[in-house]
């Protein structure tokens, strides 16, 4: 389109789109014709602009406008780097819901030798100067010479040169046309300067024009010489040739008067005949012609201007009755000079009506005399505001309205771009509530999550079962403490690791490093667990049990979890079973124990009473059988009911229990005294103060306790020697103490450490009777009433059995507080 560059931008200055090499979000410098464009005007204007500036629009603009100085040394630049710019500037429209943007266009005046070219051209049509003289154009920045028009090398006028200072003083400081003569490149000129104003009415440079002056110096000279010439000969022909050529004169006069009159009466077609002649008539008459056809051009050339001018104006016209949105044009008191229908048709009046109003009749946020402030306060910048406005029938809609001032001819008008934004306002609202309803449910759904976070981190820090969890990368991200306790490890050994290299490192903790499966191979096991046929339903699922030799010596069962969530994949579950494996060895072992325990007995009975049957005997020997039937079936008798009382005290966990306050040695002397010792061993002595010493305690269970330890210690020291028996205080725990000790065989540590396993004897003899019940259940009583037992044993030396019990004291239920031992 001829222009040098062309932007599309927002109306804050930013770039969104250049045909020159400006990158987008670039920022455009303030200018009046951006101003104007970004309130709705259409408008263009000279405007300067230093070097930086004149990159916003294109990169090569700094470069195409510096112009080297070639006279005026004394000047403090060598260089003009300003550039002059003719830009044009319109409101461009994008869409309802987005903002409008701006159109920018314009033409670089510096160094523009074509444009200038043109310009030359135009007022200096080829030839029309006399002795084929070169008329010169310029346009001028400041005082320097931007651009100069050239024809002929050897004439070539190249910027940079300085205007003449009177021209400058007349031009930019009094704005006054200056016209005289220049010397120019040494030859004599007649020169005139108008000057260049910008979009703010400033005189930023000149447009100058200049002729050779010399050539109608000439022309004058010679006119004169030739009229004198002329007017001779003409007298001369005229005395000679009257009578001959005086008809032939007069015609040829009669038809230029005729001519002439009828170019006057209208008719420019019209034209003086002409011969082969050659004399002053006839160049008189082709000179005529010439003029008539020069004055026949201009008229065509104003006549064209006229039309282009209607057309401009035809379209603007359009543009402002077709324009979308509603266009005011107000006085400068407010009423209304001009509205387009748009405008009119928002408001509900007729266009006559419109022209009667003014600007505060439809407003009805503002008063009329803060209306007359906002348009008195209104600067080159325009203003911008949301309002409401009235239509004719009373109803309101919301509005947006663009002020801005303009200047036409001697007078200042108002510009109103007036937009109904009643629709948007209502999706702005709309959009509101749902960004409210939005942010509400957001927050819900955070603290929800957040509850919900808090719940797992809470579940996972205090489950006593182990978590790991693979992120989809197949790495650990999430160990709990749980598994850490019951590995040993810390969250910096596995966090980060891979599947191999995390089944690598458990392998080392497990027994045999085969222990621990392949991830891979757990994860596609669930992966076919996970899919729902009757096969895989009916299909139990096989534990997975890891003996850590570490840690413990622990048993863990291992369980997978194939997770579908954004960060993890996979969730490894470890349960500590060690426990439960010890009780189900220790259960399988007591069976095993009780039955071979059981059997033993029953053989024998199963044994002799299957002889008795099948045989007969004497009476004595029957009688013996029959007694050996009877011990044996008391012995299992014996072992069922020890099962049964200590299986009945682990179940009922002391429920059953009788409390009462109780003088410990008062208790001991009565089971001491109720004890009938083995035949030939002394009866058991309590040792020591008789001062009560009182605990809380079932009278009947203590008793069997005290009596199963006391039964063992006759059983266990064969000997003669008595059985001591003590009651001891440990006052630094607040504890009262029975204490049975023998002198008997003792145990090794090995004994010392299985005393309380069921059915457990020190004495694999067979000959010492018993059930290895007996401990077992002296522990469970103990422990029952908070107490614990203490055993020490030497091998051979005899053993000391301490049943240990938390002292009482009678502030707890009213009792009388018993005395302290001495």
């Amino acid at each position: 389109a001829g222009l040098d560059y062309l932007v599309l931008a927002m109306a804050d200055g930013r770039v969104l789109a250049a045909n020159t090499p400006v990158p987008a979000g670039t920022r455009l410098p303030d200018s009046f014709v951006i101003r104007q464009a970004t309130i709705g005007v259409a408008n263009s204007a000279y405007e300067v602009f230093d070097a930086q500036n004149l990159a916003a629009f294109s990169t090569t603009f700094p470069e195409s406008a510096r112009v080297a100085l070639r006279q005026g040394r004394d000047e403090a630049r060598q260089n003009e780097t300003r550039g002059l710019l003719i830009n044009a500037g319109a409101h461009f429209p994008l869409g309802v819901d987005t903002p409008d943007a701006i159109l920018l266009g314009g033409v670089l005046l510096n160094r523009n030798s074509s444009l200038i070219e043109h310009m030359r051209e135009i007022i200096y049509p080829l030839g029309s100067l006399p002795d084929d003289a070169e008329g010169i154009t310029s346009i001028a920045l400041g005082n320097v010479h931007v651009t100069m028009s050239h024809q002929r090398p050897q004439d070539h006028q190249v910027p940079g040169t300085l205007v003449n200072r009177d021209a400058v003083e007349a031009v930019l400081e009094h704005g006054q046309l200056w016209h005289s003569e220049l010397v120019l490149d040494g030859v004599e000129h007649l020169a005139a300067y108008e000057a260049i104003v910008n979009g703010d009415g400033q005189r930023v440079g000149m447009l100058g024009v200049a002729f050779p002056y010399a050539p109608y110096q000439n022309s004058v000279h010679l006119l004169m010489w030739m009229v004198a010439a002329v007017l001779a000969l003409t007298m001369l022909a005229i005395s000679l040739a009257f009578l001959s050529a005086g008809r032939q004169i007069t015609q040829r006069l009669a038809d230029i008067v005729r001519t002439m009159s009828a170019v006057r009466k209208g008719d420019r077609d019209q034209r003086v005949s002409c011969t082969s002649r050659r004399d002053e008539l006839e160049q008189l008459a082709r000179h005529f012609n010439v003029l008539l056809d020069t004055i026949a051009d201009q008229d065509e050339a104003q006549r064209h201007a006229q039309q282009m001018i209607a057309d401009e104006a035809s379209r603007r016209r359009a543009l402002f009755e077709h324009e979308r949105d509603g266009v005011v044009i107000l006085n400068a008191d407010g009423s209304v000079f001009e509205a387009n229908p748009k405008s009119v048709a928002m408001l509900g009046y007729t266009p006559d009506e419109m022209l009667r109003l003014h600007v505060s009749d439809w407003d009805a946020h503002y008063s009329p005399a803060e209306v007359r402030a906002i348009i008195q306060t209104t600067g080159p910048a325009g203003t911008f505001l949301q309002t409401v406005h009235r239509r004719k029938d009373g109803s309101t809609y919301d509005a947006e309205v663009s002020i801005s001032l303009a200047e036409w001819g001697d007078k200042t008008f108002v510009f109103l771009l007036q937009r109904d934004i009643s629709e948007r306002k209502a999706v702005e609202a709309e959009l509101e509530d749902y960004r409210q309803d939005l942010e509400l449910l957001v927050g819900q759904r955070t603290q929800e999550l957040f509850d919900r976070s808090e719940q797992l981190n809470t579940i996972f820090a205090l489950s006593p079962d182990g978590f790991v969890s693979f992120n989809h990368g197949q790495q650990v991200n999430f160990a709990n403490e749980a598994f850490l306790r019951m590995t040993g490890l810390s969250s910096a050994d596995v966090v980060g690791l891979n599947e191999s290299a995390f089944a690598a490192r458990m392998g080392a903790l497990c027994r045999s490093a085969d222990d621990f499966p392949d991830i891979a191979t757990l994860r596609k096991e669930q992966q076919s667990q996970g899919a729902a046929t009757p096969a895989n339903r009916e299909k139990a699922p096989r534990r997975r049990l890891l003996e850590l030799t570490g840690a413990g010596n622990r048993m863990l069962e291992l369980d997978v979890r194939v997770s579908g969530s954004a960060n993890v994949s996979l969730v490894l579950y470890f349960r500590d079973v060690t426990h439960e494996t010890e009780v189900d060895r220790m259960k399988s072992e007591f069976l095993s124990t009780a039955a071979h325990e059981l059997r033993t007995p029953m053989a024998s009975i199963y044994g002799f009473s299957e002889l008795l049957l099948m045989r007969n005997f004497s009476e004595d020997k029957r009688r013996d059988l029959l007694e050996t039937i009877s011990r044996q079936a008391t012995r299992m008798s014996t072992i069922i009911d020890e099962l049964l009382d200590l299986a009945r005290i682990e179940a009922r966990q002391g429920k059953d229990f009788v409390l009462e306050p109780l003088a410990v040695p008062a208790l001991v002397q009565q089971v001491l005294t109720d004890y009938n010792p083995p035949d030939g061993r002394p009866q058991p002595v309590l040792q020591g103060t008789a001062a009560p010493l009182q605990v809380r305690a079932d009278r009947d269970k203590l008793q069997q306790a005290v009596l199963n330890v006391l039964s063992n210690a006759y059983k266990y020291s064969p000997g003669s020697d008595a059985v001591q028996v003590r009651c001891v205080l440990d006052a630094a725990t607040r504890r009262a103490g029975i204490e049975i000790r023998d002198r008997g065989m003792g145990m090794t540590p090995q004994q010392l450490a299985r005393l309380f396993e069921r059915f457990y004897r020190a004495d694999t003899s067979g000959l010492i009777p018993g059930t290895g019940l007996g401990m077992s259940i002296v522990k469970e009583i103990v422990e029952l009433h908070g107490g614990e037992v203490g055993v020490a044993s030497t091998q051979g030396e005899g053993t000391t059995v301490t049943l240990w019990l938390p002292l009482w004291n009678a502030a707890q239920d009213g009792s009388p507080e018993p005395m302290a031992i001495a």
